[in-house]
């Protein structure tokens, strides 16, 4: 006999009011640990079936294809690694609002075209899930007989149920309205999410069918629930965006069959997300020459993006407090550091200013190839010049104010040359043949 907490699953030999882990009260539960004897009477394990991997090919009780299944949008597609793969279970976060049910949605309605969907109800009633399917499909909604739909959110009720039909996708909306029958704790504990997410996956490696399972977040922007649940499905992914922005990127954040880099990009419409096919136009949003403004380009997974950073520094009038530095699209690490290399480095001072960078458009960018973008929109705004519309920045930026080049610039010259550009300017590195651009090398960000 033994007693986990469903807190944060620490396990004790007895049982005790507080849990001297977390500090939760009334948090542990008893449990039977099942052991088989030997004719001897001692205690044994009982040994597992196993079979050649061979006898496991193309024996799935699903009708699904093995092949990728397309969710009937590339942006999506393009995220998941080309569609989804057989059993695969992808759990969908995001802020609260920001569209997950929505795109969850508009994804079963292509899907009930090749097959029977289980739509598993937890956070809203039918008649609320029905007049979202009014308004994404704008009354023109074709086998919707196919799209069945559960209030139970017993995850054994859920699992028995995709056991016996041939559903073709499944949707749990969302993990933290399950509740498990061998788990005392309350419906989105820790002990509660980490049985269900068990289940879930497990039913969808046994019948082939995929499961889609939205997750909520918590105050600090992670994954409520156990780290465990991210451990055991197949896909993570991130919808980014809020309320007062249009645009939602979709990301993933670990992909058992594809790339992580991969970006979707969708816009929130009255009747749904519609998917956006060049992302580069909605952020260069500004065709005027102004300073404090230059064009970078990122690399996401196979897709070239070409952003606008823009830069404001502002010189302070009397002395005294921290400096600002506020930056909305890359890290605020980063954006301290190339000011400094900045002040020392490149000639520009920024002692006594405070700076302000955004990248235009709301996208989040990681890859360092943007420095070259950001000081140069610095340098702008700091001598009032404005840069030319037609030039893109692409480099890394090093604390020796040396400018590095990275990997994907043929793929950029690409688009570049394809998107009307006329110059790019890079760091150190080997640039292919190129016809229509002018390439210039920066090898100090002094020189920019």
């Amino acid at each position: 006999m033994k007693y986990i907490c469903s807190s944060c699953s620490a396990e004790f030999l007895k049982w005790s009011g507080k849990c001297s882990f977390c500090g939760e009260w009334g948090t542990l539960e008893e449990t039977e640990e099942v052991v088989t004897t030997n004719s001897g009477g001692e205690k044994s394990a009982k040994a597992s079936m196993f079979k050649p991997i061979s006898d496991f090919s193309g024996k799935r009780k699903s009708v699904v294809s093995k092949e990728r299944m397309s969710t009937g949008y590339g942006e999506f597609d393009r995220v998941l690694g080309k569609g989804l793969v057989e059993g695969e279970v992808v759990l969908l976060s995001g802020e609260p609002g920001v569209g997950k049910s929505t795109m969850l949605m508009q994804i079963v309605l292509n899907f009930s075209k090749k097959g029977k969907i289980l739509y598993v109800c937890g956070e809203e009633s039918p008649a609320q899930l029905n007049e979202r399917l009014e308004r994404v499909s704008e009354g023109n909604v074709k086998n919707i007989e196919n799209f069945v739909v559960t209030e139970d959110t017993v995850v054994e009720n859920v699992v028995a149920l995709i056991e016996e039909e041939n559903f073709s996708l499944v949707v749990v909306d969302s993990i933290q309205s399950m509740h498990s029958l061998q788990s005392k704790g309350y419906p989105g504990s820790i002990s509660q999410v980490r049985l269900s997410g068990a289940l879930l996956t497990r039913v969808a490696k046994k019948t082939g069918i995929p499961v889609f399972i939205v997750g909520q977040i918590n105050k600090g922007g992670d994954i409520a629930g156990p780290k465990v649940l991210e451990h055991i499905v197949d896909c993570v992914l991130y919808m980014e965006g809020d309320q007062y922005n249009q645009y939602r990127i979709v990301r993933s954040m670990k992909n058992r069959f594809g790339s992580t880099n991969e970006i979707g990009v969708f816009e929130m419409r009255g009747n749904g997300l519609i998917e956006v096919g060049n992302p580069s136009l909605l952020f260069l949003e500004s065709t005027q020459e102004e300073s404090g403004s230059a064009i970078g380009a990122v690399i996401q997974g196979s897709r070239v993006v070409f952003v606008e950073v823009q830069a404001l520094v502002v010189e302070r009038e009397s002395e005294g407090g921290p400096l600002r530095r506020v930056a909305n699209g890359i890290k605020k690490p980063r954006l301290d550091m190339l000011c400094a290399v900045m002040s020392r480095k490149g000639k520009v001072f920024l002692g006594n200013k405070d700076v302000f960078v955004n990248v235009v458009g709301g996208l989040t960018v990681s890859d360092p190839a943007i420095d070259l973008a950001v000081c140069a929109a610095i340098k702008s705004s700091v001598m009032d010049k404005p840069l030319s519309k037609s030039v893109i920045y692409f480099g890394e930026v090093g604390l020796t104010g040396e400018v590095r080049g990275t990997w994907g610039v043929d793929s950029i010259t690409k688009e570049a040359e394809r998107s009307g550009y006329t110059d790019l300017v890079v760091g150190r590195m080997k640039v292919g043949a190129v016809k229509k651009i002018n390439v210039k090398k920066v090898y100090k960000v002094s020189s920019i």
